[in-house]
């Protein structure tokens, strides 16, 4: 449920900052010039420290949209100032309505391959190579292209609703379904972070008119990609990458939020560096996959957490033994009683549609853990104490012969 809770956030945070820029923009009129001047500013501080956090956390996909976004901020500005022509200004924005929605699709779709990188100079080159583009397009009166990006391909009249381009129009549509089905489908706070930029940037140019919206929203779309950093930060902080369970580091925080009176379990898979040993460490992995989606459900108010290796510690805040030995012994029977089908070396990794004789039957085994759990009391006043009791709690199950509970 916590989870959750915690998805449905992520999703709808990107977008509660698009109506809060809404909100400022609509209180803008009421505002000083010495405010409004901040506003201006304000995009170009934003992408600065989100460049900054993005090469400091290694984020390419992040780092080269807020390049995009500051050179489009930059160039729209300029086609508001006077030395250029209204000729000029209406091929440029043409140009980015058409740039912005490519280059976001384009490197949402790009690998992280670093950024002081070979694939970070190409990344680079591409970026430098559209706005060359871009200016020979402008300047060298050859209007084919740039009539072509401004033609009417489809008979419906868009242009008393719509400022954007036809073509721009049918490409922001084309990579917001792309994002969409990316996000379905792998689920991504970065596909999220991205739609969201995307949509409030179609806004910004389907109103190009007002500078301050322009501000408002550009300063915005910078601070959301910002925050899926930090998000997805603390979430490679704070979890196990492979189990989804929150990690050692988050379980020693939790450790010290914990009341007068709880209780502490320490888990361990029985025979697991013979079973890595015998089947492989990629089984392995999968086995520990497992064994931690049925330790995430835990009953008697318990949250689990992978400690290191095969073993899992799980908190009872203001719990005693006797309340959560049941809920352990049922933990543990659900574990022995989950079997888990080793695939054979012949088999293939798709299901075939129909069965065939050739092929080896999977074997299936069981797996079993051992608990050892502790409560405080005057023996044990600290977290810390307490879970080294547990600890030790959990040798004396193995040494019981391993698949049960020990207190």
């Amino acid at each position: 449920m916590r989870t959750r809770v915690k998805r449905i956030f992520s999703m709808f945070l990107p977008f509660s900052l698009i109506i809060f820029a809404y909100i400022l923009f609509t209180k803008t009129n009421t505002m000083s010039d010495a405010q409004l001047d901040i506003i201006r500013l304000s995009p170009y501080v934003i992408f600065f420290i989100g460049i900054v956090i993005a090469w400091r956390f290694n984020r390419s996909r992040e780092f080269f949209v807020l390049i995009i976004l500051t050179l489009c901020l930059s160039v729209i500005r300029y086609t508001k100032s006077d030395s250029i022509s209204s000729t000029e200004a209406a091929d440029m924005y043409s140009i980015i309505c058409l740039m912005i929605p490519i280059n976001i699709a384009l490197f949402s779709f790009l690998k992280e391959r670093g950024i002081i990188s070979l694939w970070g100079a190409i990344r680079i080159g591409i970026i430098v190579g559209q706005l060359l583009f871009a200016l020979w397009l402008i300047y060298s009166g050859e209007r084919y292209i740039l009539d072509l990006i401004n033609k009417d391909i489809l008979s419906i009249n868009i242009d008393a609703i719509n400022s954007i381009p036809q073509i721009s129009v049918i490409v922001f549509l084309i990579t917001l379904v792309i994002l969409i089905t990316r996000e379905v489908s792998y689920k991504s706070s970065q596909d999220v972070s991205f739609i969201a930029v995307l949509l409030s940037l179609f806004y910004v140019l389907e109103n190009n008119s007002s500078q301050i919206l322009c501000s408002v929203f550009f300063a915005v779309s910078g601070l959301i990609l910002i925050v899926v950093i930090i998000q997805d930060s603390y979430y490679m902080a704070f979890s196990d990458e492979l189990t989804g369970l929150p990690s050692r580091r988050a379980l020693k925080q939790d450790m010290m939020k914990l009341g007068v009176n709880y209780s502490i379990a320490m888990l361990d898979i029985d025979y697991f560096k013979k079973f890595n040993d015998k089947y492989g460490h990629d089984t392995g992995d999968e086995v520990l996959k497992l064994v931690a989606s049925i330790i995430k459900n835990v009953t008697g108010g318990g949250k689990s957490y992978r400690y290191g290796g095969e073993e899992f510690t799980i908190l009872f805040p203001g719990k005693s033994i006797s309340e959560v030995f049941p809920h352990l012994e049922e933990l543990r029977e659900k574990i022995s009683q989950r079997g888990f089908t080793i695939r054979g070396k012949d088999r293939p990794k798709n299901k075939p549609k129909k069965k065939t004789k050739t092929l080896k039957s999977s074997k299936q085994i069981f797996i079993t853990v051992s608990i050892g759990v502790a409560q405080k009391n005057e023996n044990y006043r600290t977290p810390d104490d307490v879970l080294k009791s547990a600890d030790k709690a959990l040798y004396r199950a193995k040494k019981k012969g391993r698949n049960c509970v020990s207190k």
